[in-house]
């Protein structure tokens, strides 16, 4: 028997940790964004959340920058991360490729505007998600410092309160 050895495996989103958030217990997910599946969730989110919040971006970036997009999210789905439910994902944030013990760039960060402060306010069931997820990756850059270049000023005051100095460069 000969067997036929390929470079085209594609998994899914694979389980980074699971986290406590408001009291439930939610996972933190690395996308796999070599995979056709993957891109098609991120796509599915974005049609969800209507493009808002960053996830028509984050969607993009997927398609743009295929298996070297660095997406993660924050999911109430519990197993099967091959097949990303993305009815059930909470977050996104795509990142520079993470390295411990060196500083990392946030790129985007978008939280469903079904629990978005932005659109939601006080009447959100789930509340931290952004700050959960960016906690997250420093946890696997290894506390290292996490850079936002060029954030938006609505942005400013929510990255201060988690313990990011923005950089603004100017061009």
């Amino acid at each position: 028997m000969q067997i036929q050895s390929t470079n085209n495996l594609q998994f899914g989103a694979g389980l980074v940790r699971r986290v406590n958030l408001n009291g439930k217990k939610v996972n933190f997910v690395k996308f796999n964004t070599g995979s056709k599946n993957d891109v098609k969730a991120l796509a599915e989110i974005k049609t969800l959340w209507g493009g808002k919040n960053l996830s028509a971006g984050i969607a993009e970036e997927a398609e743009i920058l295929g298996k070297d997009a660095q997406i993660y999210g924050l999911t109430l789905q519990s197993n099967n991360f091959r097949n990303v439910d993305s009815s059930k994902v909470l977050g996104l944030i795509s990142t520079d490729k993470i390295t411990k013990g060196k500083e990392t760039e946030v790129f985007k960060i978008g939280t469903n505007p079904k629990y978005a402060y932005e659109q939601k306010r006080s009447k959100r069931s789930i509340k931290h998600i952004a700050s959960t997820m960016l906690e997250n990756i420093k946890n696997l850059n290894g506390n290292s410092k996490l850079v936002v270049n060029n954030a938006e000023p609505q942005e400013m005051k929510f990255l201060n309160k988690v313990g990011i100095e923005p950089e603004t460069k100017r061009f």
